[in-house]
């Protein structure tokens, strides 16, 4: 079962916020080599002064030394560069691909711009998926849970499920064996020992998400290769929207 792990970047407030929305999958051929990676990652910091109270992420590593919960003694506090260069450099290492989707926000048609920002989710979200879910022939999907989807048409789910079955049928392929997760980064403490170590496997894999979506986003909205070109040779599929 082929492991897919989605995170994004930015968000979908229309006029406001950022100009960019990031989503972007890394697709590892052995999941288990993504998990270790990361695994190792999260130690260095630790082993360095990182707060084990505050999540490793991208924008928490890269904002460490404007942050009161970043110790004085951690390492990196005011070098965020080495450890934003060290994880990036892993993710290329691990075997496997990178796709990702970048919709520019004022050029979203104003039509599209009043759905629900968890429709909008879903719909992009099947743009950036409809590749590797119409290509595997089973996935074990694993997204960054969001808030609530405060609306009631059909959940992401349901949407992503229908959407997959239908393509498939039409490319005379038998349906997809999905499997859909949703994690983040408090998740294991609300399983069982276990199951504790199924579900870090599969919050590593998102944190691994997170940088690169972080990189992808430096590129388009601050017009900073410097990130991107550490993982643009892993890039195998790229869509830049509206």
């Amino acid at each position: 079962m082929q492991p897919i792990f989605v995170d994004e970047s930015g968000d979908l407030g229309f006029g406001c916020g950022t100009k960019y929305f990031i989503l972007a999958l890394v697709a590892p051929k052995h999941g288990k080599s993504l998990s270790k990676a990361i695994k190792n990652f999260n130690a260095h910091l630790i082993r360095n002064g990182w707060n084990p109270n505050v999540e490793i992420k991208a924008t928490n590593v890269w904002h460490a030394g404007k942050s009161a919960d970043t110790p004085v003694s951690y390492s990196y506090k005011n070098d965020p560069e080495s450890p934003m260069e060290t994880i990036l450099r892993a993710i290329a290492q691990v075997e496997g691909y990178i796709e990702f989707t970048a919709i520019k926000l004022d050029t979203v048609t104003s039509g599209l711009q009043t759905a629900p920002t968890a429709i909008l989710y879903n719909y992009f979200s099947w743009l950036l998926l409809r590749g590797p879910l119409c290509y595997f022939p089973a996935v074990e999907l694993f997204m960054d849970r969001r808030n609530k989807e405060n609306h009631h048409n059909l959940k992401f789910d349901g949407y992503i499920e229908s959407k997959v079955g239908i393509a498939r049928a039409e490319q005379n392929k038998p349906p997809l064996n999905l499997c859909i997760h949703h994690y983040h980064w408090g998740s294991p403490n609300e399983f069982k020992a276990q199951q504790r170590a199924t579900v870090e496997y599969g919050v590593r894999g998102l944190e691994a998400a997170d940088f690169v979506c972080w990189a992808i986003k430096r590129k388009f909205e601050n017009g900073d290769d410097k990130w991107y070109s550490i993982i643009e040779s892993k890039v195998r599929w790229k869509q830049a929207l509206f």
